[in-house]
């Protein structure tokens, strides 16, 4: 019964998605969530791209001579590792949102479908390497974010303009439910 569930809900998603424009990305998702049992025993790896398996020190200053340098670094970063956490996203309506829910549900319940179909899991991901595969591309991430970091501030020390963006405004509310800048 919980498949049939499960294909009613995605065949519904995969439906409203294509009326909003959302189609490739739910489309991605439910692949990913299908590939699921493919990773688990280690046929597909996660790929980590060139520029984070080349780093091995997120700190040297050996390739930093100028602002040039340290902004070109900070761009080959951003386009691996996609924006900062501090850095805002999309404003998004109720509708967008709204949206965004359903297919992610769909998504968690796709690969939780597909989680299941290995027993003993845990155990089939370790003795595969699947496991370790997937902590060596985290790593690599981590050590992104890091070198991103480092380089900002570096960048901020060296004298380089907008290294380092403003902090997001902050908003208090009233006692009438308003928000209202603080300056």
């Amino acid at each position: 019964m919980r498949k049939w569930g499960l294909i009613a809900v995605t065949a519904l998603v995969l439906v409203s998605a294509c009326s909003s424009g959302r189609t490739a990305d739910t489309r991605r998702g439910v692949t990913d969530a299908a590939y699921t049992p493919l990773r688990d025993v280690n046929i597909i790896r996660p790929e980590i791209p060139l520029i984070l398996r080349n780093l091995q020190y997120p700190y040297s200053t050996a390739t930093l001579t100028d602002c040039t340098a340290v902004t070109r670094e900070i761009g080959q970063l951003d386009a691996v590792l996609g924006p900062e956490s501090y850095q805002p996203g999309p404003n998004r309506n109720i509708w967008d949102r709204s949206g965004d829910f359903v297919e992610e549900q769909t998504i968690e319940a796709a690969r939780g479908t597909a989680e299941d179909l290995i027993p003993f899991r845990s155990w089939v991901r370790r003795i595969s390497g699947a496991s370790r595969a997937e902590r060596e591309a985290l790593r690599a991430v981590a050590n992104g974010q890091q070198r991103r970091t480092f380089l900002r501030g570096y960048g901020a020390s060296l004298g380089c303009p907008a290294m380092i963006p403003p902090p997001p405004p902050q908003v208090h509310t009233t006692r009438e439910g308003r928000d209202r800048p603080v300056n």
